[in-house]
């Protein structure tokens, strides 16, 4: 786990989460989740916030920390195998928020192979996060393939628009996103 940071520690952070192929909104999220800043139940918890239960609003298999939330909910958590695969990626299993969130997993990709897989992982991540926050305050439940369907769209369209000279196939993207790992 990601232990608290000094302030000195946060601007080294603030540096890392950069990545130009996402909105700044996901940026800020990316930043907050990584500080353990985004309102799970177990921080509203510690910050003496009284809920009638800790436990995650998608599987009450456990509670509701950032960590379980955005990777080990038995939903969070088959989205990732899908996106995983989809990309023809390794085991998303050993992984933990900060890893996948400062792009830790991205193996011998090209530089902007592992920019355009962390901004993967970081729509994945908000796009979990978003459908958590449906099923909390709309009472809509969670479906993987929607949700990875939402993936797809949001990553492509997000990416195509900010990469620059570049041109994303929208049946490769679908079909072999993998090529997209070696652009130079």
């Amino acid at each position: 786990m990601l232990e608290e940071q000094s302030i000195s520690g946060t601007a080294a952070i603030n540096e890392t989460m950069r990545n130009s192929l996402v909105p700044k909104k996901l940026e800020i999220f990316v930043w907050r989740a990584v500080q353990r800043r985004i309102p799970t139940r177990m921080e509203l918890d510690k910050r003496g916030i009284d809920l009638h239960s800790t436990r995650c609003t998608l599987c009450d298999d456990d509670h509701e920390s950032v960590d379980h939330t955005l990777i080990f909910c038995k939903y969070a958590f088959d989205l990732w195998v899908r996106v995983f695969s989809w990309w023809g990626l390794g085991n998303v299993s050993d992984l933990s928020i900060n890893e996948i969130l400062r792009g830790n997993n991205s193996g011998s990709m090209t530089t902007l192979g592992k920019k355009i897989w962390q901004a993967i992982e970081w729509v994945c991540t908000y796009l979990i996060w978003n459908n958590r926050n449906y099923k909390v305050f709309r009472g809509k439940s969670w479906s993987i393939p929607v949700a990875f369907n939402e993936v797809q769209v949001k990553s492509f369209e997000w990416i195509s628009h900010r990469l620059k000279g570049k041109k994303l196939d929208w049946l490769s993207w679908l079909n072999d996103p993998s090529v997209y790992l070696s652009l130079t």
